[in-house]
């Protein structure tokens, strides 16, 4: 019993250092693709998605060896072995529940009001987006390898049942007001024309841009946002057309 009792504390240490270790991979995958340190195939494919729960799994089993051993000494171990296990499994969680979301929702990183005559971006944009692995394409489609029924269908008929906010907004508005609601809805101006007004929003963690286009018309004002990387933006572009839309909608 005594020599359990010593070897507790150091088998309850090294728990609570594997369980987090899978969060402290995904901040540095976090941290270096938006400092531009790695690239986000490495920082989000290896390091987040790769890496993380599988660190998160061998901590959950760490851990719960360390909360047994912890009784030999409740009052000194409980606590750090209760976070060597809580941390990791709650980090698993995580990403069962991100999993999950992304199984729900459809493969697709564009989402635009108007489908029939798309809106393009500026060739500044244009620019910045050169080598990125997503094209700004007039009519695109998901992946034939993509999974269920979205491979193959059109992105035009995605948004039309997954997305009923991306519907066009009143016409006539003024740019420097539509300018207005594009930077309160996190997107940074870099044009705008009297018909229209484009940006790129950037993702607090890793740095992901989407770029933004909003074209202004008298009979109605139109909205595309796409992400540069990315098969899926698990409903972002969603939720920011919508949004954009509701504040066009309700601006004067």
């Amino acid at each position: 019993m005594a020599a359990r009792r010593g070897v507790a504390p150091v088998i309850v240490q090294v728990a609570l250092l594997i369980g987090l270790l899978g969060p402290l991979l995904i901040l540095a995958g976090a941290l270096g693709t938006k400092m531009g340190l790695m690239d986000w195939k490495t920082g989000f494919g290896v390091l987040t998605v790769g890496w993380a729960p599988k660190a998160a799994m061998v901590g959950c089993a760490t851990g719960l060896a360390a909360l047994v051993l912890a009784f030999t000494d409740f009052r000194r171990l409980g606590v750090m072995a209760l976070v060597a296990l809580v941390v990791p499994a709650a980090t698993l969680g995580m990403f069962w529940k991100f999993r999950a979301t992304a199984q729900a929702l459809p493969p697709i990183h564009d989402v635009a009001t108007d489908w029939r005559e798309p809106l393009g971006f500026s060739r500044g944009i244009m620019a910045e987006r050169a080598g990125a692995p997503n094209p700004v394409e007039a009519d695109p489609r998901v992946p034939a390898d993509s999974r269920g029924e979205w491979a193959g269908m059109r992105v035009a008929e995605i948004n039309a049942r997954t997305c009923p906010g991306a519907k066009p907004a009143k016409g006539n508005l003024s740019p420097d007001r539509v300018a207005e609601v594009l930077e309160a809805n996190g997107v940074q101006v870099k044009g705008r024309a009297p018909w229209r007004v484009e940006g790129t929003a950037e993702s607090f963690w890793f740095g992901f841009k989407d770029d933004v286009v909003v074209r202004i018309r008298p009979e109605a004002t139109d909205v595309r946002s796409i992400s540069r990387v990315g098969r899926s933006d698990i409903g972002a572009n969603c939720r920011r057309v919508t949004k954009i839309v509701e504040a066009l909608n309700g601006a004067s």
